[in-house]
């Protein structure tokens, strides 16, 4: 039954055995190191930061229950203010006393106004949630001015907030932080007013008060600096943002980054993190209000206490891990070293049967093990290599014997002989024009061979250009007309040979020997730039549109176009030799012609 068992396990791993039997011991131990090692720690970092993130998720979590009964706590005071300011709003006698006409309002009525109404005030002053309440009345009663209870109305109509409460049309609007100093108190006193507008009861247009219930500042930093944070902090904003309360009470007044607040505002309560992950926000509505309160915890705080958990975690799961895998690698190489030992043997067999060699018997059996069998595979390989570069430098040899042979076909001195041949024979027939198209046409052919160059001076490609054109010219008589400018520096630069030629040729072809209605023109220009030169040919011919000239001469065009291959050549030989930054740019447009500029950045010197 064990005989049974080993036999299937070895069967459903065989694939894995003939690939480690194959293999030097080092190797092994190296596929061992990348296939099991290796994502064992990748495991481990995985478990740990996972572990980690969801730790910070469970502390956030619990960061969140406490937010929210800081905001309950901080909502049901500032709801008692609510009530306060409810229970004066409501009160009839409040609006029969301010909104009397003037001709009711009396001297001796606005006495009584003035008691009723304080005595009304002051016994719902409590010191608790309602630190003071002003009434804010119109200008002409005579106790507008007493600063204690009663203040005139204009002085606030004035107040970027009265704006607000005006609109709210006597619902409650609450005000940031304000430090008041009142006149039976000694020093100022934060508060956090809450304003409502009192209209006429018969004309609703008309504001004839306003109401603002102070609440004291330190209620609510009394209630923040009571949460335990982890070495964050914790404030009150305001609807735009703006810092209302805080234990720290420098930071009142102070704002929250625009865009973090922006993508706060518009949520009830959650978690935020900012972008690279460095800092949570944990924050709660609070309630009736768009005031939020808001956590701020640095990441590297709030998990800071459950680090060694996660780290003691991981390192027990590591080492639980690697001691499985270490006795599933004596298992393998016990059966790898049974399944190498019999292949061996009947490698020994085959080997006898087939009639190799004598040496490569000698190392097998010599050694033993698969290091033998391993080193004659490398030695036929070594010899399969050593054929394959006997083959290609055959071939390579084969191939230079017939470049050679097929240029010793053109003897350069037999042409210069036959051709100067040529030029004195139309000398001696007064033949001017045969002996100026001769001369043109030799003195192209020599430049054009340059004896095997590829690179040649920009004076050698622009006398190869001038003697093209000059056989042109005797071609084509009274067709064009051309001129050549560079500049002096540029002649001892290099560049690729013949990089003019194909341009030239195909201004002539494919653009002034199209023109019907007037001569053509051709100029070439050689200007040195900071990182290198330029060579421009422009012509006067038929031109391109705009898109055809942006597209010639690159990788998708059309290869059979004789115009775009040339121009793809110069372009491929100009980025070989120069590099990436070179690059030969066309423009054109129908009807007023071409130009072509070569641009070289950074032209190596002869």
């Amino acid at each position: 039954m064990r005989r049974r068992a080993q036999a299937a396990i070895e069967r459903r791993l065989r694939p894995l055995f003939d690939v480690l039997a194959g293999m030097k011991m080092k190797r092994i131990w190296l596929v061992y190191l990348i296939l099991i090692f290796l994502p064992t720690l990748l495991f481990a970092r995985y478990y740990f930061v996972k572990s980690s993130s969801i730790l910070k998720d469970e502390v956030a979590d619990s960061m969140l229950q406490a937010v929210r009964q800081v905001e309950s706590n901080i909502a049901y005071r500032m709801s008692k203010v609510r009530e306060t300011s409810d229970s004066l709003m409501k009160n009839i006698e409040i609006y029969e006393r301010l909104g009397r006409s003037p001709q009711e309002d009396t001297m001796l009525a606005q006495i009584e106004d003035q008691t009723q109404l304080s005595n009304m005030i002051q016994a719902l002053e409590n010191r608790n949630e309602v630190w003071k309440i002003r009434l804010f009345v119109e200008d002409r009663k005579m106790y507008a001015s007493d600063n204690l209870t009663f203040y005139r109305l204009s002085s606030v109509q004035r107040e970027p907030w009265y704006p607000e409460a005006e609109r709210a049309l006597g619902a409650p609007v609450w005000l940031d932080t304000q430090e008041i100093r009142y006149l039976n108190a000694l020093q100022r006193t934060a508060v956090i007013p809450q304003v409502r507008v009192i209209k006429h009861p018969a004309d609703f247009s008309h504001i004839i008060g306003l109401l603002a219930v102070d609440m004291p500042e330190r209620l609510l930093s009394s209630v923040l600096a009571d949460v335990q944070l982890a070495g964050g902090s914790i404030a009150v904003y305001d609807g735009g943002g703006t810092v209302v309360s805080h234990p720290d009470s420098g930071l009142i007044g102070s704002f929250m980054e625009r865009e973090r607040w922006e993508s706060l505002r518009g949520q009830e309560e959650g978690i935020a993190v900012d972008g690279d992950g460095g800092e949570y926000f944990i924050f709660k509505t609070i309630a009736g209000t768009d005031w939020k309160v808001v956590a701020r915890i640095p990441a590297a705080n709030l998990a800071s206490g459950n680090e060694r958990y996660a780290t003691t975690t991981t390192f027990v799961i590591v080492v639980i891990c690697l001691i499985l895998f270490i006795l599933v690698v004596f298992f393998v190489f016990g059966v790898i070293t049974e399944t190498t030992i019999r292949k061996i043997r009947n490698i020994g067999v085959m080997i006898k049967k087939e009639g190799i060699d004598a040496d490569l018997e000698h190392a097998e059996t010599g050694q033993g093990s698969i290091l033998g069998l391993e080193s004659n595979v490398h030695r036929l390989i070594g010899t399969m290599r050593h054929l394959m570069k006997e083959t290609y430098s055959a071939n390579a040899r084969e191939r230079e014997a017939q470049l050679r042979a097929l240029q010793a076909q053109i003897n350069p001195h037999f042409l210069y002989n036959t051709l100067d041949t040529i030029n004195w024979m139309a000398i001696r027939r007064d033949a001017d024009e045969i002996s100026d198209i001769v001369t043109s046409l030799a003195q192209y052919f020599r430049l054009s061979l340059n004896k095997g160059k590829d690179i040649v001076t920009v004076e050698d490609e622009i006398n190869l250009a001038q003697s093209y054109l000059d056989i042109q010219t005797s071609r084509f008589h009274d067709l064009f007309d051309y001129e050549i400018d560079v500049e002096p520096d540029l002649l001892s630069r290099t560049i690729p040979k013949l990089s003019l030629q194909p341009i030239i040729e195909n201004a002539l072809l494919h653009g002034i020997q199209q023109l019907s209605d007037r001569k053509g023109r051709l100029r070439i220009e050689g200007r040195a730039t900071e990182q290198g030169y330029r060579l421009t040919v422009t012509d006067n011919g038929v031109g391109m549109s705009e898109e055809k000239a942006a597209a010639l001469g690159e990788p998708g065009e059309d290869r059979q176009d004789a115009k775009s291959y040339g121009l793809f050549n110069v372009r491929e030989r100009i980025e070989l030799y120069f590099g990436k930054a070179s690059e030969v740019v066309v423009e054109s447009r129908l009807g007023e012609g071409t130009k072509v500029e070569i641009r070289v950045v950074d032209a190596p010197q002869p």
